[in-house]
């Protein structure tokens, strides 16, 4: 059976677009809980970002899994920060500035500092929510659980493959995703998404085939590879499609609300859910989804 179930946010449970999970979603949380799942969030963002995605509904986010798995909580008490290494920073923030149009976001408690050429570049370029850091000179000695490059528009600016390529040349220490089209994630080495699913799995006493991990992006890949019930939404990018075990409609429609009431209700009879059957996949699969 089931007996955890994370999940990515953006266009996985919360479809693009939507400013906050839907009522259908919330209340599909409340039935898994009820039924006895575990139930964790898997996500970039930082907790402050979560809570107002679920009306403070806290029953959605006391256990959660954030900044690409830098940080556990559970029960909503913090039990692991995985730092990033300060060395490598300053080489990314030293590689960032050949490349005009883009900044590096550091961040540390609350804030958020953005090193950057300066605050006329970074709103000329319409760097992602650059109004809402701080500008500074350069990396600090302060500790840092979470880092992203600010990816620019415009004329001039650099592909983002190009920057990516330039950083892991210089950053071995640091894993470099793409959470969305405005960003690139730096994550440790040899840490992310599946570590923190796979230490929270550990503290919750479960093993791997007990959960069921959702996702669509290419920053949830380690964490689909990393439990036997791995689960793709319809929208999903192609990798995440092709390497998930299992396959859902489209976040849009609310198909991974759908998935959990059909695993609560699987928990409560002592059975896997329907749609993780092999046979009914196959004839999903055969449908035209975009693939």
């Amino acid at each position: 059976m089931i007996k955890l179930v994370v999940t990515d946010i953006d266009d996985t449970l919360i479809a693009v677009g939507r400013p906050h999970a839907t009522d259908h979603a919330r209340a599909a949380i409340h039935e898994l809980q009820d039924a006895g799942v575990e139930f964790s969030v898997v996500t970039g963002r930082r907790m402050t970002a979560i809570q107002h995605l679920f009306d403070g509904d806290e029953r959605c986010y006391q256990t959660a899994i954030t900044s690409n798995g830098q940080r556990i909580y559970l029960d909503g008490e913090c039990i692991h920060t995985q730092y990033l290494s300060h060395d490598a920073l300053v080489r990314a923030a030293e590689v960032i500035k050949n490349f005009e149009g883009y900044a590096i976001g550091l961040y540390k408690g609350h804030e958020v500092e953005l090193v950057a050429t300066s605050a006329e570049e970074v709103e000329h370029y319409g760097l992602a929510f650059w109004n809402k850091a701080y500008l500074v000179d350069g990396v600090s000695d302060h500790p840092y659980y979470k880092a992203n490059v600010r990816v620019g528009h415009g004329p001039g600016v650099a592909s983002r493959a190009e920057v990516r390529t330039a950083i892991a040349r210089v950053c071995p220490e640091f894993s470099l995703f793409y959470p969305g089209p405005n960003y690139i994630d730096l994550l440790p080495s040899g840490w992310g998404k599946d570590s923190a699913v796979c230490m929270l799995a550990g503290r919750l006493g479960l093993e791997f085939e007990e959960v069921a991990a959702f996702g669509d992006e290419e920053n949830d890949l380690n964490m689909l590879y990393s439990v036997p019930n791995s689960v793709a939404v319809a929208n999903a990018v192609p990798a995440v499609k092709r390497d998930a075990r299992w396959h859902i409609g489209a976040s849009a429609d609310d198909a991974v609300a759908d998935a959990f009431y059909d695993i609560a209700a699987a928990t409560r009879a002592g059975r896997m859910p329907t749609f993780m059957n092999e046979e009914e996949q196959w004839e999903a699969v055969q449908e035209p989804r975009g693939w």
